[in-house]
């Protein structure tokens, strides 16, 4: 089993609490703002094509990057490389802005989501070097692939991110349960930056998740994140995977970046199948479709809270089984080879279990209005 070491005393929590409630707040503050000034300059979501949702929503995703920025700055002990991944990550910001403005290309688009994401990791040498003891006892040094496979992960991240995002509150969940485990890990691993990262992140997107989620309070939407928000995520979300899986090169006990994986299992194996899916259509894996598993949910029967509630949970499901299972002491060969489950699951649901699954719902939803005791009174039981 491995130890935890907290290391953080309760002046740090108290800074640590106030911090977050602070971003919080500010994520709110920027949140409403934007949504009054998105509909000014155009950075609206119109319902077209594959988009059915009612009425132009605000796209309000910068909001979330200006909240973070601001209070990371301001942090006492910000991870090293910090300065170089904002200014990536401002530049993605305003490409995905362009891109909420412009609709662009999408070959343009990973150009320069290429481009970001060299210029959040190289110039700090925030690099993937080891992919974990998956064929041993030995870590796997990636030596002269570290850069080019540490640009495609990030660049992988941010389009899985931004394909999540095609119902109220989805994407935007599934990335919170993330950063909550990336902060459990960091503070097992007694890592106040990270820690910090994480949460700062988190609690920017518990403020704008209040708006995007369907609630007591809120029948639909009133904000997007848009491409800015969902790249910012994404990319956000592959950074902090790098920090607390590479920390061995500093001297540092490290997160297993098998782990990384099961905490972003869900995002990583959705991107590979539908690409995989599109290419094997004869399609282009840029091609938009309704073939996402959140789409085959609402067809199974789901709605569109049920199903942000099965995905986050499994997010939540899966990245418990990866962190308790490397705190126990599993070697990172058997995580890996666990992770064929969870591929096989996804893989026959998508391909037509989900059929199953539907008619197994109606049966048990018919079922359950027939031992329905009749409304007296009702309009449906009035002659």
């Amino acid at each position: 089993m491995r130890g935890v070491t907290l290391g953080i005393g309760a002046s740090v929590m108290r800074d640590l609490a106030l911090n977050c409630i602070n971003v919080l707040l500010l994520s709110i503050l920027l949140t409403l703002a934007m949504e009054r000034f998105a509909g000014r300059i155009g950075l609206v979501d119109i319902p077209a094509g594959r988009k059915n949702h009612h009425g132009e929503i605000p796209l309000v995703g910068s909001a979330l990057f200006v909240a973070f920025a601001f209070a990371a700055l301001l942090l006492e002990r910000p991870p090293h490389g910090l300065p170089s991944f904002l200014l990536g990550l401002a530049l993605l910001v305003l490409l995905g802005l362009a891109d909420d403005l412009l609709d662009l290309r999408a070959s343009v688009k990973l150009v320069a989501q290429i481009a970001c994401a060299a210029l959040m990791v190289l110039p700090a040498d925030v690099l993937v070097r080891n992919v974990g003891a998956v064929l041993g006892d030995e870590p796997v040094v990636l030596l002269s692939w570290a850069g080019p496979l540490t640009i495609i992960g990030i660049v992988g991240l941010i389009n899985a991110i931004n394909m999540l995002d095609g119902i109220d509150g989805l994407a935007g969940s599934v990335s919170l349960v993330a950063f909550l485990w990336f902060a459990a890990a960091a503070a097992m691993l007694g890592l106040r930056p990270e820690l910090y990262f994480a949460l700062l992140l988190g609690c920017c997107l518990i403020g704008f998740l209040g708006f995007n989620l369907r609630h007591y309070w809120r029948s639909r939407a009133s904000v997007f994140l848009g491409d800015a928000g969902s790249m910012m995520l994404g990319a956000s979300l592959a950074y902090l995977a790098i920090r607390l899986s590479q920390q061995d090169q500093n001297g540092g006990e490290a997160l297993s970046p098998v782990v990384v994986l099961w905490i972003l299992a869900l995002p990583v194996i959705e991107i590979i199948s539908l690409t995989a899916r599109r290419i094997a259509a004869g399609h282009s894996p840029f091609t938009g479709d309704r073939q996402h598993v959140h789409h085959i949910l609402l067809q199974a029967g789901c709605s569109v809270n049920e199903t942000v509630s099965i995905l986050a949970g499994t997010a939540i499901v899966l990245g418990a089984i990866g962190l308790v299972g490397w705190h126990l002491g599993a070697p990172d060969w058997v995580l890996l080879l666990g992770l064929i489950c969870p591929v096989g699951l996804h893989a026959w649901f998508v391909q037509g279990g989900w059929k199953h699954v539907h008619r197994r719902s109606s049966r048990i939803a018919t079922a359950g209005r027939a031992m329905e005791p009749p409304l007296l009174g009702s309009s449906r039981h009035r002659p």
